[in-house]
């Protein structure tokens, strides 16, 4: 995360309202704020914004201290939200419910906030890559390996194989468990791979492979799940999969067929 994006995190975090006067309905952790109860359903608690990006001169996304995701849309445009040195969303209590009253105030102007609404975490995921690609700076050709170096993603769209536990399957697809202290808070990630991938889940071990090299999976062009299939492919030497009841193992027994991956987002 850049050193400019930091500081304005942080400035939103502090320089929001007064917490409300409502008793918690739960008792909080140490290092978590008390819960609220929002005026209505489509209110955000912007009091600790984790995180927030911007590919819109017209819109930002952010994730809420409870890893909730949302889009705030301005009256009008509103550029350079993530680089301003003191940014505050001001709201009743904190809460921004988009009732036209609400507004970010920057470094020298302010921009008035039109709606907000909740948005899924692929959504979320798709604005974060887009946000840091745009950061990234434009290298020499004969700079390859400096660049590659750069590419090591985000918690909001990529995992880190060295902290995946476990995988399987359920109704929101093609899963992996990783570990949520080393992951930005998320303990399970989406994984949308190819339409060839059908035996993905009931292959004993699987292994990802980053386009870039790294450790870091997050739907670049050649991220692939490997798929053991130990008749067709010999054994490589260097190979680790991803056992089923074992963890992270050395291969012994072959390499099959690989799976693209699509896209990677936190399960929400």
């Amino acid at each position: 995360m850049t050193k400019s994006r930091l500081s304005a995190l942080l400035a939103l975090a502090m320089a929001a309202s007064p917490l409300a006067s409502a008793e918690p309905t739960t008792s909080p952790l140490p290092g978590q704020l008390p819960e609220r109860v929002a005026p209505a359903k489509h209110c955000m608690d912007t009091r600790a914004i984790r995180e927030m990006n911007q590919v819109s001169d017209t819109s930002v996304s952010l994730r809420a201290a409870d890893l909730s995701t949302w889009r705030v849309t301005f009256k009008e445009s509103c550029p350079g939200v993530t680089y301003a040195t003191n940014p505050r969303i001001v709201g009743d209590d904190s809460w921004v419910c988009g009732t036209g009253k609400e507004r970010v105030l920057l470094d020298n102007s302010e921009c008035g906030i039109a709606s907000v609404q909740r948005i899924t975490p692929r959504e979320f995921a798709v604005e974060a890559r887009q946000a840091d690609r745009a950061k990234l700076p434009m290298l020499a050709a004969v700079n390859v390996k400096e660049e590659k170096r750069t590419l090591r993603g985000s918690p909001s769209y990529c995992f880190d194989t060295r902290n995946v536990r476990g995988y399987g399957d359920d109704v929101k697809g093609f899963m992996v468990q990783t570990n949520a202290k080393r992951s930005g808070g998320h303990s399970k990630y989406v994984v949308e791979v190819g339409a060839n991938c059908r035996a993905l889940v009931r292959s004993p071990e699987i292994q990802f492979r980053s386009g870039f090299g790294t450790s870091m999976i997050c739907g670049n062009p050649g991220d692939v799940v490997v798929v053991n299939d130990p008749v067709n492919y010999p054994p490589f030497a260097e190979d680790y999969f991803l056992d089923r009841n074992e963890g992270l193992r050395k291969a012994d027994i072959g390499v099959g067929d690989r799976c693209d991956v699509l896209a990677v987002y936190p399960a929400g």
